[in-house]
């Protein structure tokens, strides 16, 4: 044997003489199939829109004819199968559904008892075996229940009714945050056990400092009988332990002790599994044999910190329901391992099940894959509920059937009782009673953000952890150094389309900090139905939802389940990739290098944030791309120890510049597991010394000296290239190709951009405007100077903000019981703000390029999203190019996601829209390559779409997104002292009379072709 081990019997007692009734909770299930029969399939079914089954109660009796009804699948949802319309939390409407179908039991199960077993009915039912009744649940929708039905079985068919209501006692704890979808949606079994059978298994496990561990475990037997034989298989299926307990004639329960020397610990890094194999026998026969799949592995608290075998651990997480768009909560394995692998993907490694117990498969899955649970009892909600007495014995009942059915699997570690409940007796005991039930794991109450800052003193000693919700970032900073128990933001960054503004900066505070665990991001997926519209969507017009075509959509009930990280098809948002990047273990400590030309090594230090694994089998693949092209590559094995630090150096060799303008110089890196999966990446811009960014104007050849014509109607600037137009009564300006073409449609303050819904749903608090440009000037005062450089043009004047720009009463669902920042004073914008004054100035040299230089000031205080200066594209320019961060939107507090390099979308991408971070260069074009280009010192650039057209802004002031219920951490106020100026060079980009786009932007992007990776996804959808 490989390592030493040690058999110890610690004790052998009976407590209980005789066969008593067994509850349901403590079956233990026969490992053996031919014990074992599924009941899913097509049940017969009665749907009624009522609580009274009336002239149909008596559809129990097996002499009730049924034929006329029709079927439903089992499992499934009734809403989702035709009968009735789907509820969202407490809009649950009254209704029973009748359920009928008959079975047959082996011949080989007589002599044996027979369960019936429910893994989930929404939201209460009872059960008749040939008509008689056999029990009804009082443990949830969401818990296991089983039936004996062995003395109501016949030979033959057996008929088996289950009414199923919508609301019995309790139902409120089960309509938390989702859909309330109804009917039997999780699995049917019929179990077969012996008389003497194993009933319930309890397993304890120590970790000690030397590496060692003991395995306790407690086997209880359904009669003072018998002889039992425990074997325990290692992962790699080798037996390291035999032993054969002889229960004497008055004990049912016995305990054992395993030794083991060289243990292989259970992690969600190192998701080791045992395999325990339990051999019932009476009289040399075998009755029952049971198999469960132990880790081995203690979660222990330390002061301040949540511990894992003895290391402190940190939980990247997030929150997930049992939602499928199409088969609602009856989840699929297939469904269930998707998720699951998206969640690998984003470097997820914790899994908070609210608000209820998930389907059982997860569970055994994250025990496999590795993946740490917070299991949650479903008594969130409800508070009405929680002081009357009548619901005590349903609640404990709860807790009960949570912690029975889920204690075995080592990826649970923490049970969550309730959710944002307050304060109450029975939650206490509930808590107690999980305790009670399994000491081995820590218990946490989930709390309101401002309801446990408030009474976070009177949460008593014996809850280990402490999990407050969606606190602000100046909040969580102070719980750094007040609260004295292990903390795990249970909900953060409430996501609402694409709000989760304090995902990145929240996250590099549990990071920081011991006394955080870690967090759960809301939520992993939006909560949408897939449904039917009546009539088509316009795709031109702003939408709340996701459509898969004009006429198929994810219902999330307004903006209730809007709030994923991936769709609710599960494709991934933008929000994933932020995570993905922020939670990724593997994480790149610089962004820049300097380097020279030719042969240098590059010094790239990198950060092991995993808490029990080092590198070792993670490769480093990096690639040295010039202009976008690779010119070198390789790969290094990493070793950096768990939580350490480790500097690679790269041979690289640095091509000489070649041209006058600026080459696009990157070492892209990446780090990849021995599975293939990618952890992390990051792009470096290598920086060579004295680098002049990225506008090549000073490079573009001599033309004519431009030409002023100024009419007491416009103001005409003409050069070989192109043409440009100023009205003297309207500010407005286009800039035209020698053939006409616009290549400009206008220049404009911009005043905002299209809110998220997040935003919009709180823009009446926040007063922010909701007007991305102001284009109507009032007083305009126009000029055009030529001087020895060119020309300069001038246009200023005040901007009216719109009326209907002005932030209104938002009209969308409510906000989530997240904590609301309120803006400046806390109050809503009072003053009622008119716009801008100032103005843009043009400077047009003979080479064509024109600097641009903008200067604002507010005319009152109010609230913008960005503000700076837009360039209108006009309807037909949809390729966007630009060095700098990207691919995707950044803004403050969120872009980390994002590398820099040279990039290009379509404006049909999902991904278009949105300021990139960094950016020194935008190209916004038709796909002939004929529109505009933006250089700039590296700066914030937007583009949008506006109707037809498309801006393209340069922004001096931005903010951040928000989340759902909350407004941004990065503020952008305006008074009338605040200033909105900047600058930036704007050339507009045709080809030359050789037909040739100009060779710089030949040489960073290639001829200019449409982009042809267009990411399209969705017909339609929010935030799009």
């Amino acid at each position: 044997m490989q390592s030493k081990l040690w058999l110890i019997w610690l004790c052998l007692g009976l407590q209980l003489s005789g066969t008593a009734p067994v509850a349901a909770s403590e079956i233990y299930p026969p490992s053996e199939p031919a014990y074992t029969q599924s009941l899913n399939g097509n049940w017969s079914f009665k749907y009624l829109p009522t609580l009274d089954a009336g002239a149909d109660a008596g559809f129990t009796s097996p002499a009730v004819d049924v034929a006329h009804w029709g079927t439903i699948a089992v499992p499934a949802n009734w809403e989702l199968q035709g009968h009735a319309e789907p509820s969202y939390a407490d809009t649950l409407k009254d209704g029973l559904g009748l359920y009928r179908r008959s079975f047959s039991v082996p011949a080989h199960w007589k002599d044996r008892r027979t369960f019936l077993r429910f893994d989930g009915v929404a939201f209460g039912y009872e059960v008749w075996v040939n008509g008689k009744q056999a029990g009804a649940s009082s443990a949830s929708a969401f818990n296991r229940h089983t039936f004996d039905v062995t003395d109501l079985l016949q030979d033959g068919a057996n008929v088996l009714a289950v009414r199923v209501t919508t609301k019995p006692l309790g139902y409120e704890f089960d309509l938390n945050d989702d859909w309330s979808l109804s009917g039997i949606y999780r699995d049917v079994t019929l179990l077969s056990l012996p008389a003497l059978h194993v009933q319930d298994i309890d397993s304890t496990t120590t970790v000690r400092s030397d590496g060692s561990a003991a395995l306790a475990l407690t086997v209880q037997l359904s009669q003072p009988a018998g002889e039992v034989r425990a074997q325990l298989f290692d992962p790699s299926g080798k037996r390291v332990a035999d032993a054969l307990l002889a229960p004497s004639a008055q004990h049912r329960t016995a305990t054992l002790k395993l030794e083991l020397a060289q243990p292989r610990l259970w992690t969600a890094e190192t998701p080791s599994l045992y395999r325990l194999v339990l051999q019932v026998s009476q009289h040399g026969k075998t009755m029952h044999t049971v198999e469960q799949r132990i880790g081995l592995r203690q979660v222990s608290v330390d002061g301040k910190r949540l511990l894992v075998n003895g290391k402190p651990i940190k939980l990247r997480g997030v929150n997930h329901h049992d939602l499928d768009p199409v088969t609602g909560r009856a989840v699929t394995e297939a469904q269930i391992r998707q998720d699951l692998a998206l969640m690998k993907k984003g470097n997820v490694n914790y899994v908070r099940t609210a608000h209820y117990p998930p389907h059982p498969r997860l569970l055994e899955l994250c025990d496999e894959l590795g993946f740490y649970v917070m299991d949650e009892v479903a008594i969130g909600h409800g508070e009405k509920h929680l002081d009357d007495p009548a619901y005590r014995d349903n609640i404990l009942a709860r807790a009960r059937a949570t912690v029975a059915r889920d204690k075995h699997h080592a990826s649970v570690i923490i049970w969550s009782i309730g959710n944002e409940n307050p304060i109450s007796e029975v939650e206490f005991e509930a808590g107690r009673l999980v305790k009670q039930l399994d000491p081995t794991r820590p218990i946490t109450y989930p709390k309101i953000g401002s309801y446990f800052a408030k009474n976070y003193e009177r949460i008593p000693p014996f809850v280990d952890l402490y999990s407050p919700h969606y606190p602000s970032n100046a909040t969580l900073a102070g719980y750094a150094d007040k609260l004295t128990r292990p903390t795990i933001l249970t909900e953060y960054a409430h996501a609402l389309g694409l709000a989760t503004d304090r995902m990145q900066d929240q996250w590099a505070m549990l990071q920081a900090n011991p006394v955080f665990a870690g967090g759960s991001l809301w939520h992993f997926h939006d909560q949408g139905l897939l449904r039917r519209s009546q009539t088509p969507v316009d795709p031109s017009k702003p939408t709340q939802l996701v459509w898969r075509d004009a006429y198929q959509y994810y219902d999330t009930n307004g903006l209730d389940g809007s709030d994923g990280l991936v769709y609710a098809d599960r494709t991934p948002q933008v929000d994933f990739w932020q995570m993905r990047k922020v939670y990724a273990p593997v994480q790149f400590l610089e962004r820049s290098a300097p380097v020279q030309t030719g042969r240098q090594k590059l010094a790239v230090r990198l950060e092991n944030r995993y808490d029990f694994r080092s590198l070792a089998g993670v490769t480093l693949h990096w690639v040295l791309e010039h202009n976008g092209k690779a010119v070198q590559q390789g790969k290094t094995a990493l070793s950096a120890p768990a939580h350490q630090r480790q500097t690679v150096n790269i041979a690289v060799d640095i091509p000489a510049q070649r041209t006058a303008y600026a080459d696009v110089l990157a070492l892209r890196l990446s780090a990849v597991d021995r599975d293939g999966l990618q952890i992390n990446e990051r792009t470096l811009r290598l920086l060579r010394p004295g680098a002049a960014g990225f506008d090549w104007t000073p490079a573009l050849p001599v033309q004519a000296t431009p030409v002023v014509h100024d009419t007491d109607e416009k103001i005409e600037v003409r050069l070989a290239q192109w043409n440009l137009t100023v009205q003297r009564s309207s500010g407005a300006l286009d800039i035209r190709d020698r053939n006409g073409r616009v290549l400009v449609a206008g220049i404009h303050p911009h005043s905002g951009r299209r809110l998220t819904m997040a935003e919009a749903l709180g823009a009446a608090k926040s007063g922010v405007w909701q007007a991305s440009v102001l284009d109507q000037i009032t007083s305009p005062v126009i000029t055009a100077v030529s001087n020895a450089n060119g020309v300069r043009v001038s246009v200023r004047g005040a901007y009216k903000l719109p009326q209907a720009a002005q932030a209104s009463a938002g009209k969308s669902a409510t906000a989530a019981p997240d904590d609301l920042i309120p803006t400046g004073d806390g109050k809503p914008a009072a003053t009622h703000v008119q716009g801008l004054s100032g103005g843009y100035q043009l400077d047009i040299n003979r080479q064509g390029a024109i600097t641009v230089s903008y200067d604002y000031r507010p005319l009152g205080a109010g609230v913008v999203a960005e503000a700076g200066l837009s360039l209108v594209a006009p309807a037909g320019m949809e390729e966007f190019r630009w060095i700098g961060q990207g691919p995707y939107a950044g803004y403050p507090g969120k872009d980390q996601l994002n590398d820099f390099g040279l990039h290009h979308l379509n404006r049909a991408d999902l991904h278009f829209q949105g300021n990139r971070r960094g950016t020194a260069l935008a190209v916004l074009t038709d796909g002939g390559g004929a529109g505009m280009a933006l250089a700039t010192l590296p700066a914030d650039v937007a583009v949008e779409r506006h109707g037809s057209a498309t801006l393209l802004s340069h922004n001096a002031l931005i903010g951040g997104l928000g989340n759902k219920g909350t407004q941004p951490e990065t503020i952008v106020e305006l008074d009338p002292q605040r200033q909105i100026s900047g600058t930036f060079t704007l050339l507009p980009v045709t080809m030359d009379g050789h037909g040739r786009w100009p060779a710089a932007l030949v040489g960073w992007f290639g001829q200019p072709t449409p982009a042809c990776d267009v990411y399209q996804p969705f017909f339609h959808s929010y935030d799009q």
